[in-house]
């Protein structure tokens, strides 16, 4: 239970820049020895990119020699040699808690890593507005990866009382909020947006007839106009989070507004997606980060693949001194997220490759309407049965992604040679 009103932590939240920049680098520094004496990865990352530990003697030093990990490193580390690769810090016999992330990736966890997680998630959702006395419908998914269960338990730190909702069912959702008065409720943009439509259609303002006061959203990339709109449609306060699979939840946005509080126990950086260089604090780019803290599988300067506007380092009203990340634009890469879920082409094409009379594929991603749509585009080249064939696939693919997709079986030849394996058409 939190005592003080205003603060999860007062004294790390509202610490001065410098005091905060010096507490980061004291967590930082003996992270980067940590992860070189216990990690095979990064002792092999480390000396491949020609850099010493000892080299590293301020943060300018971290910006400039210390290599990058992604997503995509770390699938191929844990395929070579599952289910960790070479990238785990402890004994397995040590480990508390596994998650599995799309890709797919393991990401273990001590009980006393795990514990400092979901109290760094409450802190987050602290931040949000959210208290005691709320009750709290989860719409995260809690099967296999980190959300459900970790937000679970961040929201029960708080002392909130929470209803597992999860994902879809969405007249379920309704229903039950209006039973229980929920006051908060906690989910990726476009289903929460989706939940209000389901109200109306089914004859309930939620502005009205729901008690919600706060929405917790994540997880899509939303434009201005949506948050209004939820806001609008809800008659709630909104309050934006963010986090990946790999990283944890690490911002989020207090009442004032201007952008999600970055985590003192993260330190994160912005940089040229094309360049790899670090940019000057308050340009845009693409977010790339360190968990300070973490100890069964540590990550240093992730770089997450979601493009920023940059951090605002005006001085928040709310008196806490860490940088606000800005609006998510997009992403970097050809792994999209969807419904809050990556989506890894390579998953997609092992798929396919059980079909040795289907070929080129493509991975298509819209929002005709206030959801994601999720289509994969396949060439056969010899005669098929096409409704067998992408009734299959629908149930194959769900399988390995865990999202139910459209497929679409075309023609050899018809998907255009120089496209790419991804066709993202949402709009910002």
């Amino acid at each position: 239970m939190v005592e003080n009103q205003t603060y999860w932590n007062m004294e790390t939240e509202t610490m001065s820049r410098d005091k905060l920049l010096e507490y980061q680098w004291s967590k930082l520094l003996p992270q980067l020895r940590y992860a070189y004496s216990n990690v095979p990865y990064y002792r092999r990352s480390f000396e491949d990119a020609g850099m010493k530990i000892d080299d590293i003697k301020k943060v300018e030093d971290y910006y400039e020699r210390v290599p990058f990990l992604s997503k995509t490193q770390i699938i191929e580390n844990q395929k070579t040699n599952p289910p960790f690769g070479d990238l785990l810090a402890v004994k397995p016999e040590d480990l508390s808690r596994i998650y599995i992330a799309p890709g797919p990736i393991a990401l273990p966890f001590t009980k006393e890593e795990y514990d400092m997680l979901t109290s760094m998630v409450a802190k987050g959702f602290y931040i949000c507005g959210a208290r005691k006395k709320d009750i709290v419908n989860l719409a995260a998914n809690f099967h296999w990866v980190i959300a459900g269960t970790a937000l679970d338990e961040a929201f029960r730190k708080i002392g909130c009382a929470v209803l597992p909702g999860g994902p879809g069912m969405s007249k379920m959702h309704v229903e039950m909020m209006r039973l229980t008065r929920t006051t908060v409720l906690m989910g990726f943009t476009m289903f929460v947006l989706k939940l209000g439509e389901t109200a109306k259609e089914m004859g309930i303002d939620p502005s009205k007839e729901l008690s919600l006061r706060l929405l917790i959203v994540l997880g899509d990339v939303r434009t201005e106009d949506t948050k209004g709109r939820l806001e609008k449609t809800f008659g709630a306060e909104v309050r934006e989070a963010y986090g990946t699979a790999d990283l944890g939840l690490i911002a989020a946005e207090c009442p004032d507004g201007g952008g999600m509080h970055l985590y003192e126990e993260i330190l994160a950086e912005v940089i040229d997606p094309k360049t790899g260089k670090h940019v000057p604090f308050g340009e845009g780019g693409e977010i790339v980060a360190s968990d300070i803290v973490r100890r069964a599988m540590p990550i240093i300067r992730y770089r997450t693949g979601d493009i920023t506007e940059g951090l605002n380092l005006d001085p928040c009203p709310c008196g806490r001194s860490t940088p606000r990340l800005k609006r998510i634009l997009g992403r970097t890469s050809d792994i999209p997220k969807v419904k809050g879920m990556f989506i890894n082409p390579s998953e997609v094409e092992s798929v396919i490759k059980r079909h040795p009379e289907l070929g080129k594929f493509q991975i298509i991603v819209d929002r005709p309407r206030l959801e994601d749509e999720l289509t994969i585009k396949v060439e056969f080249n010899k005669p098929v049965d096409k409704g067998k064939i992408e009734g299959f696939l629908v149930n194959e693919l769900k399988e390995v992604i865990r999202l139910k997709s459209n497929v679409v079986l075309v023609e050899e030849g018809t998907i255009p040679q120089d496209a790419g394996v991804l066709d993202d058409r949402r709009k910002v």
